[in-house]
């Protein structure tokens, strides 16, 4: 199989990617909805080295979980994710908060009611809007993130994560956390056929109906994240799509004041879903797939293009940047890696992605893709398909504007209506054949999302 260079992560939301130093109010979080009386102790590391955290630990491994140890939870332990004394580290509080009350418990069932008080816990601070947003964002992320005592996503937050995914009065980014927390279920039980049927009946009905929102101005960014990160949760939930639900997938192809990811996401799931029964016109599609992988790579392009302008106009000094570069010795156009002005290689990454993601919609295995919609005419669509995973594979290999310069130049018409020329290509023998994505809505190249 085909080796790719694992993409990095360039937009993680910012509330992910590291701790936001924000002023709160202790107080906010220790009234009567999130616990009972004052804390014994404020600071992650004072609860973690407590005498009191300790007896409490031993009564969980031993399978007890009285009274006691979950009033200890509600004054002392869980609050501290809203205190700011944890705030510079919020995401290890989180993260140590759920190892140390639901790790190496001794009893189901004790297991279930420490778990139904986290739970419940977080789905309120989520839901605080005294809270501040840090906190109500890690609050759910914890949520989405607690485990089975068999290392799996725990069922019941299933629902309550749905409910904050398709709760438009939330703030967009409890709302994507939310969403993150689904995803981290499919994941977990996507090999599960009764655990999938189970977490498509709590949370389907959400997913789609966000896929359906309304893109409003306000928030724009983020409404499209939601979306397009439920258009990918589709084929799981459902895999033989209705007529409507695939002319809403069509519809959000073709439409063109939509985000370029989302497009392909949609057109992804298109090709995941739909069948003969859809009535589609698949040939129409699968044009708007050629044209949306023209308008990509164009964009990437027309942004190398306005910075080298911009650099021109300013009389900005083209010298590269001294220092080693990414990519010098590794087979990467030196130049390239060392202009600015140049598309870079995180965007030459996301290209990959976008075009093998489109490939899959078009023709994907033995059953999955647009092309299997066409009969007769299936030809050309399968063309299609091969030409983008070309593509995708040699901007893999070299990174670079000329690659991704080189793909669009594959992909428009050419002159007189003859073909144009494929990039070339590594020998047989070293370049085995790349294989389909083993999941409805996924690429041979890490998402950058």
């Amino acid at each position: 199989m085909r080796r790719y260079l694992r993409i990095p992560l360039p937009f993680r939301p910012f509330w992910i990617a590291r701790p936001v130093a924000v002023v709160a109010c202790a107080a906010v979080f220790v009234g009567p909805a999130f616990g009972q009386g004052e804390p014994q102790y404020v600071g992650w590391s004072k609860v973690e080295g407590a005498r009191e955290t300790r007896e409490i630990k031993e009564k969980l491994r031993e399978g007890s979980f009285d009274g006691e140890a979950r009033r200890y939870l509600l004054q002392t332990v869980l609050p501290q994710l809203g205190f700011e004394e944890n705030r510079i580290t919020i995401e290890r509080t989180r993260r140590r908060m759920r190892e140390l009350i639901l790790t190496d418990v001794g009893d189901d069932k004790a297991f279930m009611e420490a778990s139904r008080t986290v739970a419940d816990f977080m789905n309120a601070l989520a839901k605080n809007e005294d809270a501040e947003p840090v906190v109500r964002i890690n609050a759910m992320l914890l949520l989405g993130e607690l485990k089975s005592r068999e290392g799996k996503p725990w069922p019941p937050a299933a629902a309550m994560l749905a409910a904050a995914a398709g709760d438009a009065t939330l703030p967009m980014a409890v709302r994507i956390a939310a969403l993150a927390g689904i995803n981290r279920h499919v994941d977990g039980v996507k090999n599960d056929p009764a655990a999938l049927a189970a977490l498509a009946q709590a949370c389907g009905p959400t997913v789609q109906a966000i896929v359906a929102e309304p893109l409003a101005a306000e928030g724009r960014i983020e409404r499209e994240w939601l979306a397009s990160r439920a258009v990918s949760l589709l084929p799981f939930f459902v895999p033989n799509a209705p007529k409507d639900l695939v002319a809403m997938l069509a519809r959000l192809l073709q439409d063109e004041t939509r985000s370029i990811d989302t497009r392909v996401r949609a057109a992804a799931a298109l090709g995941a879903t739909a069948g003969v029964e859809s009535g589609v016109d698949a040939p129409a599609l699968v044009e708007s797939i050629r044209g949306l992988a023209i308008r990509s790579l164009e964009a990437d392009a027309s942004a190398a293009a306005a910075r080298r302008f911009e650099r021109d106009y300013r009389g900005a000094s083209a010298a590269p940047p001294a220092g080693p570069q990414p990519g010098i010795g590794f087979g990467i156009d030196q130049a390239a890696s060392q202009d600015p002005t140049s598309i870079p290689e995180q965007a030459c990454r996301r290209a990959a992605w976008r075009l093998s993601l489109l490939a899959d919609a078009i023709l994907a295995g033995d059953k999955n893709g647009l092309g299997r919609l066409m009969g007769d005419a299936a030809g050309k669509a399968e063309d299609l398909a091969v030409t983008l995973r070309d593509a995708a594979g040699a901007i893999d290999d070299a990174p670079v504007e000329s690659s991704v310069l080189d793909a669009l130049a594959m992909l428009r018409p050419a002159a007189g209506g003859a073909a144009a020329p494929k990039p070339a290509k590594k020998p047989k023998e070293e370049e085995p054949a790349a294989e389909p994505s083993a999941e409805p809505n996924g690429s041979p190249f890490d998402s950058p999302f």
